[in-house]
């Protein structure tokens, strides 16, 4: 499931950025991007019947203005401007998986979306573990992606397969 899920994850997010963003991936992660600072970081919750849980969506590397620039076509985007325009981008990406997540021909209802400050990430951080966790390469930055369900462990899909 966790492959499955990361692939759809990796094609969400690259569509989403290049239609939105006018950004494109990068094929490798150069040397300058592995210890970029976080700058921005969003989370949007989701829920249906069947399940539960969040998107989680990190920006490092001048991306999170850069989304800002392009989504707005505004050169000089406001700090609010840009966590709005990642939480639109989280948003999205978390629209276009949730479906693959429980089948098609379900409800779901996604949850607005959230700025999330270091310390929300660092109170956050190991409590659970990602059903899929991505890092894409753009220009100079990179994002870094991660899909929670609520209840889900890796432990267990091991012994299933």
């Amino acid at each position: 499931m966790k492959t499955q899920i990361e692939k759809v994850l990796i094609e969400s997010t690259v569509r989403t950025f290049e239609d939105l963003c006018f950004m494109y991936q990068e094929p490798e992660l150069k040397d300058a991007q592995k210890n970029l600072p976080l700058e921005a970081a969003s989370e949007v919750k989701y829920r249906s019947d069947d399940f539960t849980g969040k998107l989680l969506i990190e920006t490092r590397g001048g991306l999170s203005p850069a989304i800002a620039t392009n989504i707005l076509s505004n050169d000089d985007p406001s700090a609010q401007q840009k966590k709005d325009a990642l939480g639109e981008i989280a948003n999205i990406i978390c629209g276009n998986i949730v479906p693959s997540l429980g089948g098609g021909g379900r409800e779901y209802k996604i949850e607005p979306p959230r700025s999330l400050s270091k310390d929300d990430l660092l109170k956050e951080e190991g409590q659970e573990e990602p059903v899929a966790e991505i890092t894409l390469n753009f220009n100079d930055g990179r994002v870094d992606i991660k899909l929670f369900v609520d209840g889900y462990s890796a432990a267990k899909e091991k012994k299933s397969d």
